[in-house]
């Protein structure tokens, strides 16, 4: 059974911004175990943790702009990262943006332990992607070895440097040469 809690839907009985069923997203919570652990150490020593548990629903806590905004992020479980995913990048309107622009809309909404690394290798693994993203850069050129000189001064390299500010022999460039 596929998780369709990203799913777009007409109605607006959704609470948490994308369309997340905030019911799912408690269960899955529960169910994760890395997230129990951080609750019971949040419950334990609450201003040691940046994290908070809210209504039911764990939130990390990040400081942002030098610490004049703090933001509140869902903790995403592992079990609907691949589906949050699906939906910022796969997703008709999401329109398979690069692992830049899918992070920056991500990272104002949701958390995860290795966030950046995981939509990158989501993105990476996007057969689309693959079969219609392409380089538009030019490739660059083949270098041609230069061979060894048999003798000396059969090759000279000259570098060219300027234009600087005029001395008072009125030169404007310098000019350097090697062996």
């Amino acid at each position: 059974m596929e998780d369709n809690s990203f799913e777009n839907k007409s109605n607006n009985e959704n609470v948490i911004p994308n369309h997340l069923d905030i019911t799912k997203l408690i269960e899955e919570q529960d169910k994760d175990l890395d997230i129990q652990r951080k609750i019971r150490e949040v419950e334990k020593y609450p201003h040691k943790h940046p994290y908070v548990l809210q209504d039911e629903v764990f939130y990390k806590l990040l400081s942002r702009d030098g610490g004049k905004t703090k933001s509140k992020l869902i903790y995403l479980p592992k079990s609907m990262i691949k589906a949050a995913l699906r939906s910022y990048h796969d997703h008709p309107t999401a329109a398979h943006f690069s692992l830049e622009r899918t992070y920056a809309k991500m990272k104002h909404k949701y958390w995860w332990p290795d966030m950046k690394q995981s939509i990158s290798d989501y993105i990476n693994s996007c057969i689309v992607c693959k079969q219609y993203n392409y380089s538009r850069r030019k490739k660059p050129g083949h270098l041609h070895p230069i061979s060894p000189p048999s003798g000396p001064f059969q090759l000279i390299g000259m570098d060219y440097c300027g234009p600087f500010l005029v001395t008072p022999r009125e030169n404007r460039y310098r000019w350097y040469g090697g062996v």
